[in-house]
């Protein structure tokens, strides 16, 4: 089953058997990299879908898996910023006020990172 179908099966309402399908699929994934691109893709379906509670789920899991993508961790924190910020928009959009206050907290320690660099 392509991702297309996957996406599909999203927009038709069978959002249990996509995820289902999708996480299989990430366990398949061996590198860092392709794992941070699959979650990069899946939360810009759920944006398109304007599914903003899931996209910013999804955004959020980029931004951890970004953390420890390479040794360097201002690389890992140049990564990580931009998807944390997103999924803070998107939990603000839900209301998720709690969401909300732990991506404001992560995305301040990622700024400590560059000015510490």
């Amino acid at each position: 089953m392509s991702f297309a179908d996957v996406l599909q099966m999203a927009k038709i309402g069978k959002r249990d058997v996509a995820a289902t399908l999708l996480k299989e699929e990430f366990g398949k994934l061996q590198s860092p990299e392709q794992r941070v691109n699959l979650c990069k893709w899946i939360a810009m379906c759920f944006e398109n879908l304007e599914d903003y509670g899931s996209a910013a789920e999804w955004y959020e899991m980029t931004g951890l898996l970004s953390l420890g993508e390479t040794s360097s961790e201002i690389a890992n924190a140049t990564r990580a910023l931009p998807e944390y910020e997103k999924a803070r928009v998107y939990y603000s959009l839900c209301e998720d006020d709690e969401k909300v206050e732990l991506c404001c907290s992560v995305i301040e320690q990622l700024n400590k990172v560059f000015v510490a660099s």
